[in-house]
């Protein structure tokens, strides 16, 4: 009887192993299957996919209409040129939970004040596009929309 109380006891320490093991290979699998399901999302919001990093341009003018709605907050900037002609862009930006406890509404970004932005266009050179970075205002307090990439603005003309 002693022996079949050891077989019945290794026979349990080998169940409990095999059902650990395979615990451990399911949970992997699933991380592994996660990790593959989020790639594209990453993809997806590359700021270089759309955008080209490697020009800034900057714009004068007022915030005219702000959408702040998931996956991207969408901040139309009236911007006018030398001529006085007023271009609407359609800017870019972060989603809305990066600015959750920095204390930045819609109603502070549609404050009517003149304004300058700085922003990287389009890629495909669609007029009026582009990814926003910094809205910087003339008392010096400024926006950093572009989550840390944004430089300084140029030197007012």
């Amino acid at each position: 009887m002693a022996g079949s109380d050891t077989a019945s006891n290794f026979a349990r320490a080998v169940n409990t192993k095999e059902i650990r093991m395979r615990r451990k290979i399911s949970l992997a699998l699933a991380a592994v299957a996660a990790l593959f399901c989020t790639l594209p999302l990453l993809a997806h919001h590359a700021v270089s996919a759309e955008f080209d990093a490697s020009k800034v341009v900057t714009l004068k003018g007022v915030v005219s209409k702000v959408d702040w709605v998931n996956p991207h907050i969408f901040v139309y900037f009236d911007a006018k040129d030398e001529s006085g002609k007023v271009t609407t862009w359609r800017l870019q930006s972060l989603p809305p939970m990066f600015f959750k406890n920095s204390g930045l509404t819609k109603d502070k970004l549609l404050n009517g004040s003149n304004a300058t932005v700085t922003a990287y266009p389009a890629k495909d050179g669609t007029d009026g596009f582009g990814f926003l970075l910094k809205l910087s205002y003339p008392d010096g307090h400024f926006y950093n929309l572009g989550g840390g990439t944004a430089p300084e603005p140029a030197p007012a003309k």
